[in-house]
């Protein structure tokens, strides 16, 4: 599980300074994290106000090999481990949402 959290928070890290590195003035980056119960459920939410993602990115993330990440900087495997050790793991789900040129935020639950 600990894996799984390290991986979505180096990618909000990433994700962040890839955007902190344009021009854009005023930009202030940051990554949170929330956990909350839902019925029986436990959330974990990372977010992050980086790059975001466009639709057909966030159909793909969690597929073994994919990566948006340049030639060199990326296997395309962390988030294909995550969701599986959430899901395959664990019995929880791994779910992304996000907004380009906003925010991308992985949502975590586990014990439903």
């Amino acid at each position: 599980m600990g894996r799984a959290l390290l991986n979505l928070l180096i990618n909000a890290f990433y994700a962040v300074q890839q955007r902190a590195n344009t021009t854009e003035s005023g930009y202030t980056p940051q990554v949170e994290v929330r956990t909350r119960q839902v019925g029986d459920a436990i959330e974990i939410r990372v977010r992050d106000n980086g790059l975001g993602m466009s639709e057909e990115v966030q159909q793909q993330i969690f597929q073994p090999f994919f990566t948006t990440k340049p030639a060199g900087e990326g296997t395309g495997l962390g988030l294909s481990l995550s969701h599986d050790i959430i899901q395959k793991g664990h019995g929880g789900q791994l779910q992304v949402q996000s907004q380009p040129g906003e925010f991308t935020e992985f949502v975590m639950t586990l014990g439903a």
